[in-house]
């Protein structure tokens, strides 16, 4: 970034200065934000500066340059913004809850305590593979603005979606006949507590992570991607 700067004429430089400066005492970014926005500014002026426009030509001010940033359409994370492990964790401890619930709500009203299918071991890969595939689909089926040669991958969406499909039904199956001596089935009880720790889990990483609210954060982001793809 130095290097970016010093190539910079003495206008935009004082103008990158006074425009960083501002952003700082915004509560909306964080550090690793604010670097972001100024180098993708400071590499703007950079392209610009060479076919004679200013800073001041082209965003104004620095305080007007700083509020389009601040817009909230704007700073909010896109789907592609949050980092893979951060979303299929996410997905990963929703598929937890909901599979804890019903193990444990299954297990309360069932005559057969020894269910097989619901072992802890079970309940563990169901959530990691789940989150997991779920995730990579959804990132492998929504168009990514950054990437330029999206029209030219939608065969191999395809085949990853079938391939994930495949991963995801046989690994269910799989699961399934686990012997019990290493998937234990555990008392209705403890899912229903191991379900509540994962929502303290859950609402810790969203909170930590920035993702917008429901259960399936990733298709909410999605489905945001998908819309402003289709305005452009």
């Amino acid at each position: 970034m130095s290097e970016q700067k010093k190539e910079l004429t003495k206008k935009n430089q004082d103008f990158i200065f006074q425009f960083k400066k501002q952003l700082a005492k915004s509560s909306k970014l964080n550090g690793e934000k604010i670097e972001e926005i100024v180098a993708e500014v400071e590499a703007h002026l950079l392209e610009t500066q060479g076919k004679g426009q200013t800073a001041a030509q082209i965003y104004g001010t620095p305080t007007l340059a700083v509020q389009q940033y601040l817009d909230p359409k704007r700073t909010a994370k896109q789907l592609f913004d949050y980092k893979f492990t951060t979303l299929a964790l996410d997905t990963s401890l929703v598929i937890f809850m909901l599979f804890a619930a019903v193990f444990g709500l299954t297990l309360l009203f069932s005559k057969n305590a020894s269910n097989q299918g619901a072992g802890i071991v079970s309940l563990l890969l169901i959530a990691v593979l789940g989150g997991s595939i779920y995730t990579g689909i959804i990132l492998k089926l929504t168009p990514n603005p950054k990437d330029k040669g999206e029209q030219s991958k939608n065969i191999s969406r395809w085949l990853y979606l079938l391939l994930a499909i495949v991963i995801w039904l046989g690994g269910f199956l799989v699961l399934g006949m686990l012997p019990q001596a290493i998937n234990p089935t555990l008392p209705p009880l403890v899912y229903i507590i191991l379900g509540l720790v994962a929502y303290a889990g859950f609402r810790w990483n969203r909170k930590k992570s920035g993702l917008p609210g429901g259960f399936f954060a990733i298709s909410q982001l999605s489905q945001q991607a998908r819309l402003d793809s289709s305005k452009k």
